[in-house]
C-alpha cells in the first residue's frame, strides 16, 4: 500500500514512475496491484481528465502511469495503490475487458461474489 506524487504529468501531459514494493512478493503467483487517481481533500476546483495505468508489474516493483488532459491540471495530483499476492479474505478481483472506441462512454455491469464469512 503506498503513495506517488506526480506533480505535472510530464510536458506533454505524460508521466511514469516505478514503485519498489517495500518486500518484494514470493515468486510462483502473480501479484496484484490496483490504484486510484486522487487530487486530495483540500482541492475544491474541477480538474481536467486523468488516465492512469499499471504496466511491468512483478514481484519487486511495478510502473504507474498517468495521462492528464487539458491545460490547468495542477500539481495535486496522487495514485494511492494496494498490491497483494494470493487470496485475501474479502478481495475479489477479476477483468472486464472492451473493445476500442474512440468517442462517448461505454459501460459494463460488474457483478461480486456473494460474501462468504469464515
Amino acid at each position: 500500500m503506498g503513495k506517488i506524487d506526480f506533480n505535472k504529468a510530464g510536458s506533454h501531459g505524460f508521466e511514469c514512475h516505478h514503485v519498489s514494493f517495500r518486500r518484494p512478493f514470493s515468486a510462483g503467483s502473480p501479484v496484484r496491484v490496483f490504484a486510484s487517481v486522487s487530487h486530495g481533500n483540500e482541492s475544491s476546483q474541477v480538474h481536467d481528465s486523468a488516465f492512469l495505468w499499471l504496466e511491468d508489474v512483478t514481484t519487486i516493483r511495478f510502473k504507474a502511469c498517468l495521462v492528464t488532459g487539458g491545460q490547468g491540471f495542477g500539481n495535486n495530483t496522487t495514485i494511492d495503490w494496494l498490491a497483494f499476492q494470493g487470496s485475501q479474505l474479502g478481495v475479489q478481483h477479476g477483468e472486464i475487458g472492451f473493445s476500442l472506441f474512440t468517442t462517448g462512454a461505454k459501460c459494463k455491469r460488474v457483478v461480486f461474489s456473494p460474501a462468504r464469512s469464515s
